[in-house]
């Protein structure tokens, strides 16, 4: 037992329980147990923000909510990053950039991690915290290659997928800094403008919080005066591409109405998997995902009342929009990682092209 040299392990991520939070926490509870020579830090905030509160102890940093240059400053301190993801990732975009650091990643070898864990340091899914330690006491934290995530590639593939196209229209939930998602479109769009297309972000600037995001999902199926919006951006615009981003959650089926009914190719990015699943964090191997869009595919096994009220709404609102989605070919369907390959073949009609993310596209796209 490697007790007396000092290991710096980083947690990354929601404290919540589908993102393992749970394990991490046993973990510090046995290293400190253990006086294992262990420093722990802490990145990010959740429900389970109570539960590190109440641990008083110098090897256990919390950091909360940090900013990318000083979660940089901890990761380039750090010997090992855990990444105990219990619900499939479409993508360990948070494991590359670790990786991209020189920081190795331990997880479960699943979902979107499956390319950022190296075989020596995959947890075992029946005895997480035991396998932890065994692959702390030797000492060894090997690193995967990420080569194939490079930003030279990614440029590659975005160059192949717009050399047709001159004027491009971004359409995404909300344009502001919302989350990763919005972060990323952000991204996108400078590379895209770095590549000399003309392009246009189309979506929400409202500033937003919890209850303006949950009124704008409800009155969602409803909004038709959105889908009027969306026509007069791109009868204005005249786009040769429209590239749709986020989950569409916020935007409804009028809006993607419009968008499928004019002329131009149409791209539709995953970045998780809202539009296949009734809730994504619960969905922690692939036998969980329905394969099939018919309502009894997402009815749980213990079935209520509540149950499939809470189910039947969602289940209408996306069957709506893969009406739309699915009328005609001129759709392409963008995932960024195979393992989601053979389940969006089940809902699309033509095959999703897979377009991993790549490294601080933020870094290295100067305009």
């Amino acid at each position: 037992m490697l007790t007396n040299k000092k290991l710096y392990i980083t947690y990354v991520g929601r404290l919540e329980k589908e993102k393992g939070i749970e394990i991490v926490l046993s973990c510090i509870k046995k290293s400190l147990e253990e006086n294992r020579n262990i420093i722990w830090n802490i990145c990010w905030d959740g429900s389970y923000k109570k539960q590190f509160d109440s641990i008083d102890h110098p090897n256990v940093i919390v950091h909360w909510y940090i900013n990318k240059d000083q979660l940089q400053s901890i990761l380039k301190e750090t010997n090992l990053v855990l990444m105990p993801s219990l619900f499939l990732e479409t993508f360990g975009l948070v494991a590359l950039e670790t990786l991209s650091l020189g920081v190795p990643v331990c997880g479960f070898n699943k979902g979107g991690l499956k390319d950022f864990i190296h075989p020596d340091l995959v947890l075992d899914l029946l005895d997480s915290v035991n396998s932890f330690f065994k692959i702390v006491d030797t000492g060894t934290f090997p690193m995967v290659d990420i080569t194939a995530f490079s930003y030279e590639k990614w440029m590659e593939t975005l160059t192949k997928l717009t050399e047709w196209a001159q004027k491009i229209l971004v359409v995404n939930d909300y344009i502001g800094q919302v989350g990763w998602a919005e972060e990323y479109v952000d991204w996108l769009t400078r590379a895209l403008t770095s590549l000399g297309k003309v392009v246009e972000i189309y979506g929400y600037r409202w500033k937003i919080n919890r209850f303006i995001r949950i009124f704008l999902m409800i009155i969602s199926p409803f909004a038709f005066w959105r889908g009027k919006n969306m026509e007069k951006k791109i009868q204005d615009f005249q786009p040769d591409l429209i590239w749709m981003h986020s989950i569409l959650r916020y935007i409804g089926p009028f809006w993607i109405n419009k968008i499928v009914e004019y002329k131009s190719k149409k791209y539709i990015s995953y970045h998780d998997l809202w539009l296949i699943c009734a809730r994504p964090s619960a969905i922690y191997s692939e036998s969980d995902i329905p394969m099939n869009p018919d309502l009894a595919s997402w009815i749980p096994k213990k079935v209520s009342i509540i149950s499939i009220l809470s189910i039947l709404p969602k289940w209408l609102y996306i069957r709506w929009i893969w009406y739309f989605l699915s009328k005609n070919t001129s759709i392409s369907h963008i995932i960024p990682s195979p393992w989601m390959k053979s389940i969006f073949q089940k809902y699309c009609l033509s095959d999703p092209i897979v377009y991993p993310h790549t490294t601080s596209i933020n870094n290295q796209v100067k305009l």
